[in-house]
């Protein structure tokens, strides 16, 4: 590293300026001329050379342990990388006000397994669960249970009453986090929880599309005061993924892996084949049903000509 430059770690990023945290304070910086500022994203590592008044010029990116990332929006394919270098994914849903959907919730836990990360699945206003009835789709915890059963650490938490923010905290603690999810769940009202010292903020559902306003408007990375990192990014409408084959993505259900090693045909893709593994263990109601009808919805929603899924 040359002796005039510095490292620190990007905590904010907006209209190409960058918040970066270093030894000696954070210091606003700009990308070196040519270099593209959509690139840097909050959690990356870099080398800065400090200029006049108290800014400075981000010089390089120091190699990516981890990063989350999806398909931009839209019809092109490009990577939209989310947050760099977590060690972790929390992945908040709502159980109402927008209404909990499993099929969004697997879209992220496929993400995520496919960029090697941990998830934590987040439950959040469960003050506003509908009441538990004769009806199955009401049972959140029973629909929750789908992904403890699998692995997944499952919280529920209200931002409202505090209900389980202590577990939220002790989950987030020490580690680098991202929060995930649509707009309109209460990330931004979580992390409030969680550290109140923090000032963020936060909106409401529009009650005409049951969708959630965008109240985070740029990625940002917060230092919590029980050491760990989160990062608060803005909320999406649509969610697809970048550049997952359809092989990689039975590998992103972590469930079919023990089952998909007893298929008839190394290639298997667990669909229509027979002797499939996967596909005996859904009916011997070892793999869930709903968790396996999403992947099929998902192998079957668009393969481009280069056989990878652009679902969106």
């Amino acid at each position: 590293m040359d002796p005039c430059q510095s490292e620190g770690i990007v905590i904010q990023a907006s209209s190409g300026l960058f918040q970066v945290e270093t030894a000696c304070g954070v210091i606003e910086c700009m990308a070196r001329a040519g270099a593209d500022p959509g690139a840097i994203v909050p959690g990356d590592r870099v080398l800065i050379t400090p200029q006049p008044a108290g800014r400075g010029v981000i010089e390089s990116l120091i190699p990516r342990t981890t990063r989350f990332s999806r398909k931009v929006a839209g019809r092109r394919q490009d990577e939209q990388v989310i947050a760099a270098n977590l060690d972790q994914v929390v992945i908040v849903l709502a159980a109402a006000e927008p209404p909990f959907k499993e099929t969004t919730l697997d879209r992220y836990l496929a993400a995520a397994e496919h960029c090697r990360l941990d998830a934590v699945v987040c439950i959040n206003k469960v003050d506003l669960a509908p009441d538990v009835d004769a009806d199955s789709a009401h049972d959140l915890p029973g629909r929750a249970e789908v992904y403890t059963r699998i692995g997944y650490p499952v919280i529920m938490t209200s931002a409202t009453t505090g209900s389980g923010i202590g577990p939220l905290r002790q989950a987030l603690e020490g580690r680098v986090s991202a929060l995930v999810g649509p707009s309109g769940v209460g990330k931004s009202s979580l992390i409030c929880a969680v550290s109140p010292g923090v000032s963020l903020d936060t909106g409401e559902i529009s009650a005409s599309t049951g969708k959630g306003r965008h109240t985070t408007t740029c990625s940002r990375l917060i230092k919590l005061d029980n050491g760990g990192y989160v990062a608060d990014t803005p909320g999406m409408r649509e969610f697809g993924f970048h550049q997952i084959s359809r092989d990689e993505l039975a590998w992103c259900f972590r469930e079919f892996r023990p089952h998909a090693q007893s298929c008839r045909f190394a290639d298997c893709r667990h669909v229509k084949e027979p002797g499939c593994g996967v596909r005996k263990a859904v009916e011997q109601g070892q793999v869930s049903r709903s968790r396996y009808e999403h992947y099929v919805r998902l192998m079957g929603e668009g393969i481009s000509q280069t056989n990878r899924l652009v679902v969106c």
